[in-house]
């Protein structure tokens, strides 16, 4: 590919940052990403789920099948391509035999759709569920697994993308996922990176009143570093831009968003996320810094794709599709500003 650097950057959105499938349906959903400029679709599980299970004839699966195959029709009708399903959350490390049965049996029925889909990447976040019950944390038994799940992908040609979340039971950076990777070791087992979930362990703190963690920047520096390291390039297969809010006051027991149930980086991710550049909406984060570090010292081509998990996408407004899609496509147009992407040449 020649021309300018831009051209090895195709822009991708996840399907529920567009708008959660209990209020938004995806003829509007992908018509909006499509006429905004968006190339490629992150399917978010839900968006075919829930047509599923509306479904009055025929079993769960079939009707899964049917469904996956509708957003293909729409995204194709569109020009979008799929560039991965996720996500195929609290799998790793489950201790009961049965559960673990249970997610293997899922797995080959994403594998049944990934191929409907026309995508080649199911997205894996590291286990969120707390209960040491539930699931361990013994690395053995998650490498074992992670194996597991790749050698029946490498069947039919799937890889996976193991992201870690801010929230993680076990697994919560970079670090943990890159040594997880290396240990799996399977050439179709790789990583995504997100912004948010780097960020929110490394620099910024939703229960500090500054928003930041303790010498913030320099934990930054260093990581980047450590990261531009450790980690090569053929080991990541996308990544994804999202911002934060500065919540003000901080999370804490007594604000209105506070869940026992969950750590505070799920809290403010599934409230308070943004696009890049959105300041005026309390954005904070240094994710143009990560993304210019991850272009231009590490060398990273290939799917960007904006995520955001935000109180807004569960808003019944019909307006919120076209509203977010534009929101962001107009982040990734700040990026390419401020990066100069559309002026170095390739």
């Amino acid at each position: 590919m020649t021309g300018k650097l831009i051209d090895h950057f195709p822009i991708a959105i996840a399907s529920m940052s567009l708008g959660r499938a209990a209020h938004h349906d995806l003829e509007t959903k992908l018509s909006a990403a499509a006429a905004a400029g968006f190339q490629g679709i992150e399917l978010f599980y839900e968006d075919i789920k829930l047509p599923a299970r509306a479904m009055t004839t025929g079993t769960f699966e079939e009707n899964l099948h049917i469904s996956a195959q509708n957003f293909r029709d729409i995204c194709d009708k569109y020009s979008l391509k799929i560039i991965v399903f996720q996500p195929f959350k609290n799998y790793d490390g489950l201790l009961s035999p049965k559960r673990h049965a249970e997610k293997i049996a899922k797995l080959r029925n994403w594998l049944k759709i990934a191929k409907i889909l026309r995508t080649d990447t199911i997205q894996i976040p590291s286990m969120f569920h707390q209960d040491p019950e539930i699931a361990t944390g013994d690395e053995a038994k998650i490498v074992a697994d992670m194996q597991e799940v790749a050698d029946i992908g490498a069947e039919v040609g799937i890889k996976f993308a193991y992201e870690t979340m801010a929230w993680g039971a076990h697994n919560d950076t970079w670090q943990g996922a890159w040594n997880l990777t290396q240990k799996i070791d399977r050439p179709n087992f790789g990583m995504c990176l997100d912004t948010y979930q780097i960020l929110a362990q490394t620099w910024a703190d939703c229960t500090s009143v500054s928003g930041l963690r303790e010498n913030a920047e320099e934990r930054l520096r260093k990581d980047i570093a450590e990261f531009l390291k450790e980690v090569p390039l053929e080991k990541v297969y996308y990544v994804q831009l999202s911002d934060a809010e500065r919540i003000s006051p901080p999370l804490s027991e007594s604000h209105e968003w506070w869940n026992p149930k969950m750590k505070p980086n799920m809290t403010w991710s599934r409230n308070a996320r943004l696009f890049p550049f959105e300041e005026e909406l309390g954005g904070y984060m240094p994710v143009l810094e990560m993304l210019k570090t991850w272009i231009f010292d590490w060398g990273y081509r290939g799917w960007v794709s904006l995520e955001l998990f935000n109180r807004s996408i569960s808003d019944p407004d019909p307006s919120v599709p076209a509203e977010h899609a534009r929101r962001g496509i107009e982040s990734w147009k700040k990026c390419i500003k401020a990066l100069k992407l559309d002026e170095i040449d390739a």
